[in-house]
């Protein structure tokens, strides 16, 4: 028997809409102690993520605007989303493979529904079911 993501996947997460600025998705990721937050559209499909290496990475080349630029002009896309149906050690492979921590779990629709990551992945699947 393979684990699913869906039995490990943390339900939904914090989500921005590319409109938002900057400033406002930095201080969802402070007030939830996240590391990330997910962009979705207005009909929720993932579009990207925001990660704290964004934040690094894009401070230094825009530091005077930065925190009132958009969402949409800083965050990671396209973003590897999985099926809450796909198997943990196909995850695992595609995190390896794309040097991510994280990946949004969509439904059958692409809408967002939760997020895996390495940190839970490993803590918490017996070796057994990998």
């Amino acid at each position: 028997m393979s684990a699913l993501v869906k039995d490990y996947m943390i339900q939904k997460m914090e989500i921005v809409s590319p409109e938002d600025s900057v400033l406002s998705a930095i201080e969802l990721m402070v007030d939830h102690d996240q590391g990330s937050v997910i962009v979705v559209n207005d009909k929720e499909k993932v579009i990207g993520i925001f990660t704290e290496r964004d934040v690094l990475r894009r401070y230094l080349t825009n530091q005077s605007k930065f925190l009132h630029l958009k969402v949409s002009e800083v965050m990671s896309s396209p973003v590897q989303t999985v099926p809450e149906t796909m198997k943990v050690s196909d995850a695992l492979a595609i995190m390896n493979d794309k040097n991510v921590r994280r990946l949004p779990v969509v439904d059958k629709d692409g809408k967002m529904i939760g997020f895996v990551s390495w940190k839970e992945l490993f803590s918490k699947v017996p070796r057994s079911l990998l």
